[in-house]
């Protein structure tokens, strides 16, 4: 059965929100390469957000490699998102998550770890200092065709209600959602295919939906 009532809260909260990031408005998002040492797997950053202000840490890594994350703030408001290339739709979100994340990669290409301090805390122009650590380990492997709205056309642009009818009529069921800054998640399963499926939304309208295949709550 769905969870209508929070996950609509979630909704109505979004309406209040602007697609565009205040982040990227007031301050553009600052991108940075990580490079590894020769001979190394892992790197450490040291580094500095204020306010609105986000960072991208940007590396490239393979469909079938493990991307591992150590994220340690001075701020309890800061955290990290790991986006997957070409895609704005996180594949994790630290704000719901925690500080570290430890995830076999879905595709090949540029990956960007995301650092940011909650809304509240920008809204005060905190700081943030914080260690990094990003290490990739593993052996690549195939990559399969990304096919990120696969058995989900038409839904991008539709009203998050009626998407959310429109998952429940071919028999999924909500079992998690969550939001990062101005973006908000919702994560529906269907137990007889097994399918997880990610719904994100921006101003109580669908932006994408994709099969994530794995999550806490798909089981």
């Amino acid at each position: 059965m769905l969870k209508l009532g929070r996950f609509c809260s979630i909704l109505a909260l979004a309406a209040a929100i602007p697609l565009t990031t205040q982040a990227t408005a007031q301050s553009g998002i600052q991108s940075q390469t990580v490079q590894f040492a020769k001979g190394k797997s892992s790197a450490t950053i040291n580094g500095q957000i204020k306010g609105y202000a986000v960072r991208d840490y940007v590396l490239r890594a393979s469909a079938g490699q493990t991307m591992n994350v150590q994220f340690r703030p001075t701020n309890a408001s800061a955290y990290f998102n790991v986006l997957p290339p070409n895609s704005e739709t996180a594949l994790f979100v630290g704000s719901t998550s925690g500080n570290s994340y430890s995830g076999r990669l879905p595709s090949t290409g540029a990956y960007r770890i995301r650092v940011y301090l909650m809304r509240n805390a920008a809204r005060r122009n905190e700081v943030a200092n914080f260690r990094l650590t990003v290490g990739i380990a593993g052996r690549p492997t195939a990559s399969a065709p990304n096919r990120p709205n696969a058995g989900f056309g038409g839904m991008t642009g539709m009203s998050a209600i009626r998407a959310i009818d429109v998952m429940s009529e071919r028999g999924f069921e909500n079992v998690d959602d969550f939001a990062s800054g101005e973006t908000h998640y919702g994560i529906f399963y269907k137990r007889s295919t097994r399918q997880c499926v990610q719904m994100t939304m921006a101003n109580t309208r669908v932006v994408d939906v994709r099969d994530i295949r794995t999550h806490p709550k798909c089981r």
